[in-house]
């Protein structure tokens, strides 16, 4: 599942795709280990199965962090399981167990799981219910068709177990996830500034600034960002407790694209600046003393709207920006022509692409291109402004 998609379009094909969200909280071990052993005692008195093992094996495996994630994982164990059993059953009523039929068993049942289009709970499903048939023997229909009735009961105490005590909606965990994923980028812009031009010597081809390594661990961030509004998400669908926390999670979703907009941008601009700055040869057009203002300026911008939105503070520190940035144009070109100049005036159009972000702030997800909302896509080479534009458009600012 994206983590793009409103809570309200969480459909069946994205329940089947859910993923185990691991033991969380210490009121989700308590609520498991309650809902489990519900299981057990229900089972034990309703079942006809010899050895009533399928219904508490599968409330422990589908209680998850969210009533929709519990769902998901209980449409998947459910159909695992009962393709499993089924066809597990039918296997060893012809065929003895043996070592080698065994491994067959196994193997057709790892080959058939992969087709199915789920998640990989739900596919490793149909292998462990083979297993477990192959070691408790073939039986009647009645008892054959007790076991798939078990994991259909699992999962609805299971399910049961969830929408009586709703968890709640994981929107502080999101908002906390973003906060650290704008203080990083933010840090690594300040990075940039503090270390340019503060080497001794020329460093070697083969040895990268520092705040590469920030730029680097930025894209992890990028993608832990990402995770937490998933699950945020997740949370929310389907959840009696989060009836008003609609907005919320629209503002969160608002501000995770801008963010990683953000990132991806800077994260360019760390590598231009890394191959230009400190290295051996001609020095760069723009000085190493006349970016890192640039720099700070565009890290206290970003800092500005994240807190506050697009204020006045934020319009003044704009308006300087842009300002200062027309006259890093002047100072590259100076004494250089455009064509010398022109790794330097490539950074500058990357620090004015970035201004331009910054001071739109959070928009809603229609207003955001496909390719940079997610990273996952080269922006369109059609759709983006070359270094000669960016430097016009600069220039021709009023």
């Amino acid at each position: 599942m994206s983590a793009r998609t409103p809570a309200t379009q969480l459909g069946l094909a994205d329940a089947l795709r859910a993923r185990a969200t691991g033991l969380g909280s210490w009121g989700m071990v308590l609520r498991i280990a309650v809902a489990t052993t519900a299981s057990y005692l229900v089972s034990s008195r309703v079942s006809g199965s010899e050895l009533p093992i399928f219904a508490p094996i599968t409330t422990l495996m589908v209680v998850q962090a969210s009533p929709f994630s519990t769902l998901g994982m209980t449409a998947q164990r459910v159909l695992g399981t009962g393709l499993g059993v089924a066809v597990a059953t039918v296997y060893v009523s012809f065929v003895p167990v043996a070592a080698w039929s065994v491994f067959l068993a196994i193997l057709v049942s790892l080959v058939v799981a992969r087709l199915v289009p789920v998640g990989l709970a739900g596919q490793l499903q149909i292998p462990l219910a083979t297993v477990f048939v192959l070691a408790l023997g073939a039986g009647d229909l009645a008892v054959d068709l007790w076991r798939v009735a078990d994991v259909a009961l699992g999962g609805l105490i299971g399910v049961i177990a969830v929408f009586l005590a709703p968890p709640r909606p994981r929107i502080a965990e999101a908002r906390a996830a973003l906060d650290s994923f704008a203080v990083d980028v933010v840090a690594l812009l300040r990075l940039m500034a503090e270390e340019i031009g503060g080497h001794e010597g020329a460093l070697s081809p083969d040895v990268r600034h520092g705040f590469v390594g920030t730029s680097r661990a930025l894209r992890h961030r990028t993608g832990s960002s990402l995770d937490a509004m998933a699950t945020a998400v997740e949370s929310v669908r389907f959840n009696p407790r989060a009836r008003r926390v609609g907005a919320d999670l629209d503002l969160l979703d608002q501000r995770v694209t801008w963010l990683t907009r953000l990132s991806i941008q800077s994260r360019s601009l760390s590598g231009a600046v890394d191959r230009l700055y400190d290295r051996g040869g001609l020095p760069p057009a723009l000085p190493p003393d006349a970016l890192a203002p640039l720099l700070r300026a565009l890290a206290a911008l970003v800092e500005s709207v994240d807190r506050d939105g697009v204020d006045d503070d934020a319009h003044v520190l704009d308006e300087k920006l842009e300002g200062d940035l027309r006259l890093a144009v002047e100072t590259a070109t100076r004494t250089l022509s455009v064509t010398e100049a022109l790794d330097s005036l490539s950074v500058i159009g990357r620090l004015d692409h970035l201004r331009e972000i910054a001071w739109g702030g959070p928009l809603p997800a229609d207003d955001i291109d496909d390719s940079l909302e997610d990273g996952l896509d080269e922006p369109d080479p059609a759709a983006t402004p070359t270094t000669t534009d960016r430097v016009r458009r600069i220039l021709t600012r009023h």
